[in-house]
């Protein structure tokens, strides 16, 4: 049995530090082999929703690599329980499903529906990425998985989202089976196969697509079964509290019967902060606050990225080092002492809050010891205190009740949750016993998961393992490899690839076929890569498919040669067929994508790049403009070229300008940092003759840095400093 966290890795950081091996994952997740018992997250500390559903697809990614799940069916078939309906064991489940693992699942909740925490929970907010702020990408609103991918929203919002796609994943497959209410469910061993699970359970069979009850079966059944793995995704463990954090309630409302109301908050996580916060700041919402407060102080949110990087290593003296900031002589004292005014403007007047707190003071509860909330919720707590925006006190809970006249339905407890009690009730004793021994020996290291993606890119784009890619033909390359693409981006590139279409089209009226695409850059897990951000646009194309979204190494095929060079590449005039296949035999397309048509006789591809003295990781190419024909006579030559270039250096130059008022609720979302130097030296050939570098075209050039990221926001900046109590 092993639980022990990826050497290297932080568990919650989102950045990853190394590339894990499939089998080091699965061990992570491991509980035990006799049966085969994996868990999801159960023991991690600072956990999102986002961090466990890459959890489970690392999961599923090292299942399937390792051979443990098969790919091609086999009778009896491989059958996996999957304990909990939540956003782990759904996006698990999903995972497998992309992936075409040949299995049987059984997936089990304890409750009547599908999420069903988060299920009409409309006063959280779930942000996929705001955990990881100041870190670059923070702000992205969309998760960007493969899989039950969502947008920051409303947590019930969140869940109509993640449904509506499980919903199609799942719709008309007999492999899954799906049991709510399941009030009794008990894991055992197998006596005459100790590697596979016997589970028992009385629950109701409900349609796995949307949990709704099936006609024929809407009452509870006793049953079992037999399982060659099982999955626990229960999440954290049973809250300590009495009341639930994704239940509704009205703090973060004005009263409209007091003037003032005192509330008495205990515990010292995420939870209690995010509620001190919302208690005590108007309109609160964490990226909302984060961008009003910091989002034109670049000097102060760069200090304050190297202080988050050091808070995560589990460096001491948080306290101190935001107190420096305010110091005489610090470069950022103005900033922050704009910044505590600002938050003092937007303090609610119809609230006061003391704080249990275990420890001494609020230095102490920011120490890494202590502290079990993120970066940003300890440096808005830290800036609240210097607002005056609440009082810290060690006392028992019945004598500050008693002092400050607190009521009992002010009175909120977020005291984490018990993640052994949820195990402790359906796995065997034994198994539970060594469970419980490892985690006293090691209380901070043992069950740690890697909350870092460890798949490579496009990866849930195809069925079966990484070494059988080979095999997969050409139809299924045209729309494989797909990773998330914003709606905004693809609008963005469709409407420049149409301008370029009708610049082709006057050039070459005669011409019955050509098509244009954009691809950008993007990095995906340490990996470079390509995204078709658009489809195809052109003349004579074939029936419409769905090519956007696609992903290609950043170095394979005529793109890469692009992205290698930075330099506009074209075939020769008159290239021999023969000898183009062969160029692209030689640039490695057909690993990336189909084999290209032979009638292919012109192909271009344009790189829209950024200054090489400060660009966007991981490359100063932006995105790459590319274009082939079929017609025998079709050819652009230098300056026609030229001309498109000088189009796509005045329509990118036009994307970098707007400012954010001017695009309303569209945000073009940094995602990396931006680098002085090129990772990589331009290269000075293509790498085959079938392509030729134009010596004399300049390829479009950017004035500052510039990404490909569009997408849609629901930040709003609050229009009000304060919220002031009626009558006040």
């Amino acid at each position: 049995m092993q639980g022990a966290c990826l050497s290297g890795s932080k568990n919650s950081s989102g950045n990853r530090q190394r590339q894990a091996k499939p089998g080091e994952i699965a061990s992570s997740h491991t509980l035990g082999h006799e049966p085969l018992l994996y868990a999801l997250g159960s023991f991690d500390s600072r956990v999102t929703v986002l961090s466990q559903q890459t959890r489970a697809l690392n999961l599923v990614w090292s299942m399937i690599e390792t051979g443990v799940v098969p790919v091609e069916k086999r009778d009896p078939p491989f059958k996996i329980a999957v304990v909990g309906a939540g956003f782990a064991g759904l996006t698990f489940a999903a995972g497998l499903l992309r992936k075409g693992a040949a299995c049987e699942l059984y997936i089990f909740e304890q409750r009547d529906t599908l999420l069903p925490l988060q299920q009409g929970s409309d006063t959280r907010w779930l942000h996929p990425h705001i955990y990881d702020w100041p870190a670059d990408g923070s702000e992205a609103s969309a998760a960007m998985l493969p899989v039950l991918n969502w947008t920051a929203a409303r947590s019930s919002d969140v869940v109509v989202q993640v449904l509506s796609e499980w919903a199609q994943i799942v719709e008309g497959r007999d492999s899954v089976h799906l049991f709510c209410n399941t009030r009794h469910l008990q894991l055992t061993q197998c006596i005459d196969e100790r590697q596979r699970a016997r589970i028992e359970w009385v629950g109701e069979k409900r349609r796995a697509s949307d949990g709704t009850i099936r006609e024929s079966e809407g009452s509870a059944r006793g049953a079992s079964e037999t399982f060659d793995a099982v999955v626990l995704a229960v999440g954290f463990g049973l809250e300590a509290s009495k009341a639930s954090y994704w239940r509704n309630e009205t703090f973060g409302q004005p009263s409209l019967n007091e003037p003032r109301r005192t509330f008495l908050l205990s515990g010292q996580g995420d939870g209690a902060m995010i509620d001190l916060l919302r208690i005590r700041i108007s309109q609160f919402r964490q990226d909302r606050i984060l961008e009003e407060l910091f989002g034109s102080r670049s000097a102060l949110v760069a200090e304050l990225k190297l202080m988050r990087e050091d808070f995560l290593k589990d460096a001491t003296g948080l306290f101190e080092r935001f107190e420096g900031l305010l110091a005489e002589g610090s470069p950022h004292r103005t900033d922050m002492v704009d910044v505590i005014a600002k938050l003092d403007r937007r303090l609610r007047r119809d609230t006061d809050v003391v704080l249990q707190l275990l420890v001494r003071n609020v230095a102490e509860l920011l120490e890494p010891a202590t502290s079990r909330m993120s970066f940003q919720n300890a440096l808005l707590v830290f800036l609240l205190y210097r607002c005056g925006g609440f009082a810290p006190s060690t006392e028992k809970a019945p004598a500050l009740k008693a002092r400050f006249s607190i009521e009992n339905d002010t009175v909120i407890e977020r005291h984490g949750v018990r993640p052994l009690e949820q195990l402790r009730r359906m796995i065997p004793e034994g198994l539970f016993g060594l469970i419980e021994q490892q985690r006293k020996n090691d209380p901070k290291g043992f069950g740690l998961q890697t909350a870092s993606p460890m798949w490579s890119g496009g990866y849930f784009g195809y069925t079966g393992r990484e070494e059988d890619t080979g095999k997969i033909g050409d139809e299924q390359r045209r729309e494989w490899r797909k990773e998330y693409l914003p709606g905004p981006t693809a609008l963005v590139a469709t409407s420049l690839c149409g301008a370029i279409a009708g610049v082709i089209e006057r050039m070459h009226p005669q011409a019955m076929h050509f098509r244009v695409t954009l691809h950008r850059v993007l990095s995906i897990h340490g990996e470079d890569l390509l995204q078709q951000a658009c489809d195809y646009l052109g003349r004579g194309l074939e029936k419409a498919s769905a090519t956007a979204g696609r992903t290609f190494p950043a170095h394979a095929a005529t793109i890469g040669a692009a992205y290698r060079t930075r330099r506009v590449v074209r075939t020769p005039r008159n290239v021999e067929n023969a000898d183009l296949q062969a160029g692209m035999t030689q640039l490695h397309l057909h690993q990336a994508a189909r084999t290209m048509m032979p009638e292919v006789r012109f192909v271009l591809a344009i790189p829209i790049l950024q200054p090489e003295a400060s660009h966007y990781a991981p490359s100063p190419v932006a995105a790459i403009l590319y274009l082939d024909s079929r017609d025998d006579d079709f050819f652009l030559d230098d300056n026609q070229v030229q001309e498109l270039c000088n189009i796509l250096k005045t329509a990118a130059r036009s994307i970098v300008a707007p400012s954010g008022a001017a695009l309303g609720r569209l945000r073009n979302v940094q995602l990396e940092p931006v680098r002085k130097t090129p990772r990589e030296p331009a290269t000075a050939s293509t790498g085959t003759s079938a392509l030729e570098i134009l010596g004399k075209v300049e390829a479009p050039l950017v004035t500052r840095e510039f990404v490909l990221n569009f997408d849609h926001t629901d930040l709003a900046p609050a229009t009000t400093d304060a919220t002031t109590p009626p009558g006040a």
